[in-house]
């Protein structure tokens, strides 16, 4: 009896036929990674495609904010200064089953997000230069694994979007931008 390939209930690899399936499989490591563990970092290269086989991971835009701190001290001095203070705003949320890292096979080769697992997680990393050598190699496999991206990119550039207004929207105290 073989082993079901690991990426067999993945919906975006769904049309893809067993034998190239079983191969991009083969390039893949498994990683066991803990609740708040980070996959990678926003601008960091981009050097893996992930699929989620376990667990929940957050994509998260990472931005340096300033911020008012003040001490009183036996209620005769305030203390005030400007802090950097990290902010995260979650941009989407990935389940089983569903792909992340698309930055590793188009554009710059840089991560737009921060992921970072919300519960213990495991994932299949499959290295992206071995990856687009299969999808140049295989110009019909590349086609059908390009416009499977083109749908991920455009899905998450408008959760970014929606995410960002409604941030706006609480931050200006507005009902609408």
């Amino acid at each position: 009896m073989t082993e079901k390939n690991l990426l067999a209930d993945f919906k975006f690899f769904s049309d893809v036929a067993p034998d190239a399936l079983e191969m991009i499989a083969r390039k893949g490591e498994v990683l066991e990674l803990e609740p708040e563990e980070v996959v990678f970092h926003y601008k960091e290269p981009a050097e893996h495609f992930y699929g989620l086989l376990k667990g929940e991971i957050d994509l998260s835009i990472v931005f340096t904010d300033k911020v008012l701190k003040t001490d009183i001290e036996y209620e005769e001095s305030i203390q005030a200064s400007l802090v950097d203070e990290e902010k995260w705003i979650v941009v989407d949320t990935v389940y089983p089953g569903q792909v992340f890292g698309w930055a590793s096979m188009v554009g710059p080769g840089r991560r737009t997000v921060t992921a970072q697992c919300t519960e213990a997680s495991r994932v299949i990393a499959i290295p992206a230069d071995e990856f687009q050598a299969m999808l140049e190699e295989d110009q019909s496999l590349g086609y059908l694994i390009m416009t499977k991206l083109s749908h991920i990119i455009s899905n998450r550039l408008k959760n970014r979007t929606d995410k960002l207004i409604e941030t706006w929207v609480e931050a200006f105290d507005s009902d609408k931008i």
